[in-house]
C-alpha cells in the first residue's frame, strides 16, 4: 500500500534538511549519475540548458517550462537518490502529452522531436520513495549545426529496416520527412511531427530491433487520437487520410522489452483515375446539370471516378449502388434530384452494411467529403433515400 503524500511530506522536508540524508547523495553526485545515464544512452546528444535538481515526497509533481528549437530532437533525463524506488516523467506541449516515461523506474528517459520553435512543460513526479533528483535536457541537431549529425551504424541499420518495410507494407508512398531512429527503454515515448495536408492519406511505420517485444503507435490532432495500432508487436502501421491541413503528432511507445526502433511517416501518392468519366455524365438534363453545378462548387477540382448512378424514387424508398474506393484516397461525392425532390438522403456503408457516414439534411442535394477516408480498398455502397418528395436523381463519385 502507498504512503500517503500528506504524511510523507512533513518527513521528507525534515529529511531534506538533515545533513546526514544529504550526505547520502551530493548534488554533484547526482549530477554525474545524471551524465552517466545520459552517456549510456548514446552519443550525438549535448546538454540543453542548467541541470535541475530538488527533493520530492510520494507523490509530488515539480514542473519545469523550456524552450525548443525547430528541427531538433530532445531527450529528457533525469535520475532519483538512494531513497528514490520509482520517478514518472512527463512533458507537455500546451495540453498535448508528447512525451513521457511511466514505467517503475528511478531513471525515466523521454524523447521528442520539433519542426518549429515551442515551448514544453516538463513534469517530475515521485510516484514511490522520496528524496532528491536532477534533471536534465539534451539536444540533437538544429538550424544552429553547420551540417546534420551522421546516424550510428546501429541507427543506419534500424532506418534501413525501416525502409524495407514501407516498400512491402506502404507501397506507393513517399516519406513525408526523414525518418527517425534512436533506443528506447521500457515505457519510454518518442514523438515527431508531421505536416499533413488536406485530402492527403498517409501511413506511419515504425519498426524494432532486438529486445524490442512490443511498441504502441499513436496519432493525434489537435490533442485527439485519430488513428493509432495497438495490437502486439514490434512493427506497428497507423493509417490516417486529414480531411484539413494540420499538424499531426505521432507518438512511439515502447509498451514490452527495450531496444532500438525507427519511426516514419509516408504519403500516398495521388494517382489519376483510370478511366476517367464525365461530370454529370453524357446527358444534359436538370439532374447532370445540377451534378456539374454541385461539383464546381464543392468538388474540390476532383475527377469523376464513377459514372454518374441515377433512379427514380418515391417518398421512403431507397436504392443502393456499388462503387469501389481505394484506402490512400479521399473522396467527394455529390447528389441531385429533379425539383420535385425535396429531401434526398445519402449513406456509405462498407461491403457489409455498416454505415460508414451519412447525409440526411433536409434538402434535394447532397454534397459529401468522406471523413474519415476510406481505410480499406473495395466495394463500398452509396445508398440513396428519397426523404421528402419524388423523381429522378443521379450521384456522382471524385477524388484525386
Amino acid at each position: 500500500m502507498k504512503k500517503s503524500p500528506l504524511l510523507v511530506a512533513p518527513l521528507l522536508a525534515a529529511a531534506l534538511s538533515s545533513p546526514t540524508v544529504l550526505a547520502e547523495m551530493s548534488e554533484a553526485e547526482l549530477e554525474a549519475e545524471l551524465e552517466a545515464v545520459a552517456s549510456r544512452l548514446g552519443e550525438g546528444y549535448s546538454p540543453s540548458g542548467k541541470t535541475m535538481t530538488g527533493g520530492l515526497a510520494e507523490g509530488q509533481t515539480k514542473r519545469w517550462t523550456r524552450s525548443l528549437e525547430a528541427g531538433t530532437c530532445y531527450r529528457f533525463v533525469a535520475v532519483g537518490g538512494e531513497l528514490v524506488e520509482d520517478l514518472d516523467l512527463k512533458v507537455y506541449s500546451g495540453a498535448d502529452l508528447v512525451a513521457s516515461d511511466g514505467g517503475a523506474v528511478s531513471t525515466p528517459v523521454a524523447h521528442y522531436c520539433t519542426d518549429a520553435d515551442t515551448s514544453v512543460e516538463m513534469r517530475l513526479q515521485m510516484y514511490e520513495g522520496q528524496g532528491q533528483f536532477a534533471i536534465g535536457l539534451y539536444a540533437r541537431g538544429g538550424p544552429s549545426e553547420d551540417a546534420p549529425l551522421e546516424a550510428s551504424e546501429g541507427e543506419r541499420a534500424m532506418l534501413a529496416k525501416l525502409a524495407e518495410t514501407a516498400g512491402r507494407i506502404a507501397p506507393g508512398t513517399d516519406p513525408v520527412a526523414a525518418p527517425v531512429a534512436g533506443t528506447l527503454a521500457y515505457r519510454n515515448a518518442h514523438s515527431i511531427e508531421v505536416p499533413l495536408s488536406e485530402s492527403s492519406c498517409y501511413k506511419f511505420l515504425a519498426v524494432g530491433g532486438a529486445g524490442v517485444t512490443d511498441m504502441i503507435l499513436g496519432v493525434s490532432v489537435d490533442g485527439v487520437e485519430v488513428a493509432s495500432d495497438r495490437i502486439s508487436g514490434r512493427n506497428p502501421v497507423a493509417q490516417w487520410c486529414a480531411p484539413r491541413s494540420a499538424k499531426a503528432t505521432v507518438k512511439l511507445t515502447m509498451y514490452a522489452g527495450g531496444g532500438p526502433f525507427a519511426l516514419g511517416a509516408y504519403r500516398t501518392r495521388a494517382a489519376a483515375a483510370e478511366a476517367p468519366e464525365k461530370v454529370g455524365g453524357s446527358e444534359s438534363d436538370f439532374v447532370a446539370n445540377r451534378l456539374r453545378q454541385l461539383h464546381a462548387q464543392f468538388g474540390k477540382a476532383r475527377a469523376a471516378i464513377s459514372p454518374v448512378f441515377r433512379g427514380n424514387l418515391s417518398t421512403n424508398d431507397e436504392q443502393v449502388f456499388d462503387v469501389r474506393l481505394s484506402a490512400g484516397h479521399c473522396y467527394t461525392i455529390v447528389a441531385a434530384g429533379s425539383p420535385s425532390v425535396r429531401d434526398l438522403d445519402l449513406s456509405i456503408l462498407d461491403g457489409g452494411g455498416r454505415e460508414l457516414q451519412a447525409d440526411r439534411t433536409r434538402r434535394g442535394f447532397v454534397h459529401m467529403d468522406t471523413d474519415p477516408c476510406p481505410a480499406f480498398t473495395g466495394k463500398h455502397i452509396l445508398k440513396v433515400k428519397m426523404a421528402a418528395g419524388f423523381g429522378q436523381f443521379g450521384v456522382q463519385v471524385f477524388s484525386d
